[in-house]
Formats: structure tokens, C-alpha cells, sequence
């Protein structure tokens, strides 16, 4: 399963999608081929016409909107329940919505970093975590994040490491991963880290 793909299975019928960031507006085409309707979103005029492009010739026009925006400045609150933010960092993210008075049902994130911080200050938010999912993809670990209104408690190491998993087999990779990494950067280290320390502590102590 790519992103693209676990992004899919966090979404319903009946929601009401906006992608923000949608580069090439894969989700957007996958979710129409299913007879999703979506609006994808992207700063970038020159993504937007090449995605377009595609849409057209897949014939997919009557399940797609595409808007050239920063953020969500040409959505409406009407338009969306549903938000996907993904293939970006945990402060564009935050500055996205942070920027933006509009609530949402679902926001479903997959961030290139800070997880922790991502958790914590969403939770300023009255965000709460839902469900996770590890996708493994072209070499690589990426932590998707479902996020629905309310808030919660978190301890240590729902902070740092995540909570309600929905994949189990692949978080038990993705945790026997991190802790190699994390102690080989340790062993080179001549300061230890201390938020890397309490990470491989908090796996040791689970595994």
C-alpha cells in the first residue's frame, strides 16, 4: 500500500474531500474512479494545469475540482468536512490551519517530520489523534495521521511514538527501525540526545 493508497482508506462516500498540496491530484483520480467527488488544491498554477491536463484526458471532470490556492483560502466552509494535508511539514501544516477558521470532520495528515510537536499542538487545537497507519514506501517510513475534533490526555509515549495503530505488523517494523536508527546515531554521537534517548527507552520498554 503507497500514501496515496492509505490516504484512500481513511475516506467515506459521503465526506466531503479537499486536498490541499494536490501536486499531481493522484488522490483526486483515484478517489473519482471510485465516483468520489473531490476538490484538490495547489499553490503552484503550473501543477494545477499538468493535473488538469490528466483529468481531462481520464474524462474524470464531473468528480474533480481544481483551484490554484494557498491553503485553503479558496475553499469555502461549505465545500469541506473532510482534509488531507500530506507530502509536507508539520509547520506548513500547522501555518495551514492556524491561517484558517474553518473546522473540519477529519483532517488527515501524513507529515515529512516533528510527529511529537504535530500531536501536541493539534491537540492546542482541539484535534485529537483518532488513528494512525505506517506506510512503507520507495525505502521509506511514512506516519499518517487521522485527526478528529476533541481533545485528549497524551503520555510520553503516544507523544513520541503514536497510538491506535491500525496496522500493527507494519508499526512493529517501523519501531524495530527507529530503534536501530536511533541507536547507531547515539554510538556516533559525541552529545547524546536526549529526546533520541527517551525514544529508544520507550521501544526497549514495549518490545
Amino acid at each position: 500500500m503507497n500514501r496515496i493508497e492509505a490516504i484512500y482508506t481513511f475516506i467515506d462516500s459521503k465526506d466531503k474531500v479537499v486536498d490541499v498540496g494536490c501536486d499531481q491530484a493522484k488522490l483526486s483520480i483515484m478517489l473519482a474512479k471510485k465516483g468520489y467527488s473531490s476538490i484538490g488544491s495547489d499553490i503552484s498554477e503550473k501543477v494545477i494545469s499538468k493535473a488538469q491536463n490528466k483529468i481531462d484526458k481520464l474524462k474524470l471532470n464531473k468528480y474533480i475540482d481544481l483551484r490554484v490556492s494557498n491553503g485553503l483560502e479558496k475553499i469555502r466552509k461549505d465545500e469541506v468536512d473532510t482534509l488531507v494535508l500530506a507530502g509536507m511539514g508539520t509547520f506548513t501544516i500547522l501555518d495551514i490551519l492556524n491561517n484558517s477558521m474553518m473546522r473540519f470532520d477529519k483532517i488527515i495528515t501524513i507529515s515529512n517530520n516533528n510527529h511529537d510537536i504535530l500531536r501536541e499542538k493539534m491537540n492546542k487545537l482541539n484535534y485529537k489523534v483518532d488513528s494512525e497507519l505506517i506506510v512503507y514506501e520507495n525505502n521509506k517510513y511514512y506516519n499518517l495521521i487521522m485527526f478528529t475534533p476533541g481533545n485528549r490526555i497524551y503520555n510520553e509515549y503516544e507523544v513520541l511514538l503514536g497510538l491506535n495503530h491500525k496496522d500493527k505488523e507494519s508499526y512493529e517494523k517501523y519501531l524495530s527501525y527507529l530503534l536501530k536508527k536511533y541507536e547507531n546515531i547515539q554510538k556516533k554521537s559525541q552529545n547524546k540526545n536526549n529526546k533520541i534517548n527517551r525514544i529508544i527507552n520507550l521501544i526497549k520498554s514495549r518490545v
